[in-house]
């Protein structure tokens, strides 16, 4: 038997391993979600939309919120140099979720910061943000739209209107020394990539079909310190219905991360939502291949019984 046969049959007995993983787990998923589906969780007490920190000081949000004030101690030299800045113009917005670890222990900090550096109250917003399925990283009126915020707390500091950075998620330094070094013109934020993906954005670069991810990932394969950076960005764009951005910005994600599952299982995941039934199911068994952590299967198998149910109704509509 020649080589090439021995190899498109081990080729063809991989294929059929890998089939076989997929319809085992098909048939075993009304189980699993039965099993491990929580039973009447509610969901936590949170703010929504623009707020005030009268509103972080009431229950339930004040006992993380006093701890977290009272407990920070800015630097004082920094602070002294913050006093001195020019206050005219400056507006900082802080996107925030009261249900985010992050945010409950920042929040607190950064406001601390603002308050011993003297800005005034009118030159500062605070709005939180939903983390409801659909709604990631949304706020209700809207206070989101246009401000690209892929994580948070985000801290979005404008002189005159126009943005001169932000802080994400976590502070470089320190959140005042880090906000010392945004109002001196000065700052390389926390995730380098979201300027650029912000950009492309701008420019219609990932709604274009036509381009090449591979080609924008050499972009920012120097920027992105895990796989996690991308796809968060990708989860905000899904719930913003720009589910064709979002596949092409986990497709560049995939390629930068090609040996992680999490990559192609968040690509599925879009690239179902798109109607590419085949991309997802291919996506599905790469990360099959490539998964090592067993809670991560229940979520496989949705995306591959989703794919199989949608790929049988394109079937049936070719067919009628």
């Amino acid at each position: 038997m020649s080589h090439s046969v021995l190899n498109r049959s081990a080729m063809s007995r991989s294929a059929m391993s890998r089939s076989a993983i997929v319809l085992t787990l098909l048939l075993i998923w009304p189980f699993l979600a039965l099993a491990q589906s929580p039973q009447g969780e509610q969901a936590p007490n949170k703010l929504l939309g623009q707020c005030a920190v009268e509103d972080l000081r009431t229950e339930p949000f004040a006992e993380w919120f006093e701890a977290g004030y009272d407990g920070y101690t800015p630097s004082l030299e920094i602070t002294e140099a913050l006093k001195s800045t020019d206050f005219e113009g400056l507006q900082v917005d802080i996107f925030f979720g009261t249900w985010c670890g992050d945010s409950r222990r920042d929040v607190p900090r950064f406001l601390k910061v603002l308050d011993a550096m003297g800005l005034p109250e009118e030159s500062r917003r605070l709005i939180a943000v939903d983390n409801a399925e659909g709604k990631t990283k949304r706020s209700p009126d809207g206070e989101d739209v246009g401000m690209e915020i892929y994580r948070v707390p985000t801290m979005i500091v404008r002189r005159d209107g126009q943005e001169v950075a932000r802080i994400v998620e976590h502070a470089v330094l320190s959140l005042e020394r880090d906000l010392l070094e945004v109002l001196s013109g000065d700052y390389e934020p926390s995730y380098p990539s979201y300027p650029v993906v912000r950009r492309w954005l701008a420019e219609g670069l990932l709604a274009d079909a036509n381009v090449n991810p591979d080609g924008l990932a050499l972009e920012v394969q120097g920027l992105v310190a895990s796989g996690s950076d991308l796809r968060a960005v990708g989860t905000v764009l899904m719930a913003r219905g720009q589910v064709a951005e979002a596949v092409k910005l986990l497709e560049v994600n995939r390629s930068i991360f090609w040996e992680e599952a999490a990559s192609h299982a968040h690509l599925a995941r879009a690239q179902l939502e798109l109607g590419d039934t085949e991309g997802a199911r291919t996506s599905v068994l790469r990360a099959l291949a490539r998964n090592q952590d067993p809670e991560a299967i229940e979520g496989l198998v949705t995306i591959a019984e989703r794919a199989a149910i949608r790929s049988q109704s394109q079937n049936a509509d070719l067919g009628s």
